[in-house]
């Protein structure tokens, strides 16, 4: 009796589980053989699939943004509600994610900008991008929200978008040194005093 195929891995269940792995153990500490295991996939069908540890690890983390970040990127760049609202949920959904306790500790793409010196150099490319990405979307509201009157004329929206970027990454190193919700939602409190009134707040 032949025996049939085996069962093919899904590329993205792949991934999510790969994601797992380099979330609680960083990239320095998983391991092909790590990833293999938690994946189910042969080494062979890795290498085929994605490419090296660092392929596999670059698009863990595409994978990661796609689902967890851009939903919350969307809605800071393209909800109509008022700017304040907007920044103030944006912030308070980051805190709430990186205490999650059914998570690995903090956001894997914060962890992989602040935990780049333990990579390789072609890696620092794309935990900065998602970082961009994110503050990009923060300049591109302040900017709408001046053309509206949320935001005064003489406001810098790029300053602005920096700042709040830089929260972020705050929010996420804070949780991973064990701060809880009550610490992260008082940095979001301090944090939006920055935010300038316009005419329309």
């Amino acid at each position: 009796m032949k025996r049939g195929r085996p069962r093919k891995t899904n590329p993205d269940t792949a991934l999510d589980a790969a994601i797992k792995v380099f979330w609680e153990q960083g990239f320095e500490g998983t391991s092909m053989n790590d990833l293999s295991s938690c994946t189910g996939m042969a080494k062979p069908g890795l290498y085929a699939t994605f490419g090296d540890k660092e392929a596999v690890y670059s698009k863990a983390l595409d994978r990661y943004y796609e689902k967890y970040g851009l939903p919350l990127v969307d809605d800071l760049a393209a909800s109509p509600d008022p700017l304040e609202t907007v920044i103030r949920r944006f912030l308070m959904a980051i805190a709430a994610f990186v205490v999650d306790k059914s998570w690995p500790g903090g956001c894997f793409a914060i962890n992989s900008v602040v935990d780049c010196a333990n990579q390789p150099p072609s890696l620092e490319g794309p935990g900065r991008a998602i970082q961009e990405r994110r503050r990009d979307a923060f300049v591109q509201r302040f900017r709408a929200a001046q053309a509206t009157g949320e935001l005064p004329k003489e406001a810098n929206a790029d300053a602005l978008g920096e700042f709040f970027a830089g929260q972020v990454l705050a929010l996420g190193v804070m949780s991973s040194g064990g701060a809880d919700l009550k610490a992260l939602t008082q940095l979001v409190e301090v944090a939006m005093t920055a935010l300038p009134s316009g005419n329309d707040r």
